[in-house]
């Protein structure tokens, strides 16, 4: 997670350093004194108008928003972080040469159990997704090479049978990166 964090302290930086030069220029230009003209006559009005005043102020908070709500590279990995369950069951493999490395030939997973993925690319950028037998999708992560560990915590809910396919181009390779029958999730209690 350290290059998460390392990322999310950057970003804050950034947009901290954005709002002070936005709050300092708002500051100065309606302190600033301008020339106003008008039938012949000069006078000194200080600042900006109310409607200029307003409309920074709009755009500046929707610029705010709009960025921590859709940029903010915290938002998922605190969503992750701070809701997912604990996971009860851990589940490590490895992809290389086009290849995965599962820790046994079938995953057993019980019905309804926290189970954390981690997924560990040796080589290239890979995608690491779970399928049902009809095709459709159930989870899918991008699995980026060493030294960033890729993680998903999943609960299936139904039992039964499910593949693991290569979500992300990642060369010729590719489409036989296939592994059927990888994860059998049993109904708790069987």
């Amino acid at each position: 997670m350290y290059p998460q964090l390392v990322i999310e302290g950057v970003y804050f930086a950034i947009i901290s350093i954005v709002m002070v030069f936005i709050i300092v220029f708002y500051i100065l230009t309606s302190r600033a004194r301008r020339s106003v003209e008008s039938s012949n006559v000069h006078s000194e009005a200080g600042g900006m108008e109310r409607g200029e005043r307003n409309w920074m102020l709009f755009l500046f908070s929707i610029a705010l928003i709009g960025n921590i709500v859709f940029l903010s590279p915290l938002l998922p990995s605190a969503r992750n972080t701070l809701y997912s369950p604990e996971p009860a069951l851990r589940v490590e493999i490895h992809v290389e040469d086009y290849k995965f490395h599962l820790p046994e030939k079938t995953i057993r997973i019980p019905a309804k159990t926290p189970v954390e993925f981690v997924v560990v690319s040796e080589d290239l950028v890979y995608g690491f997704g779970i399928f049902r037998k009809d095709g459709t999708i159930v989870f899918q992560m991008q699995v980026v090479p060493k030294p960033y560990v890729n993680r998903i915590i999943w609960v299936f809910e139904e039992p039964g049978t499910y593949d693991i396919r290569s979500t992300e181009y990642s060369g010729p390779l590719h489409p036989w990166m296939f592994v059927s029958d990888a994860i059998v999730v049993e109904e708790v209690g069987k």
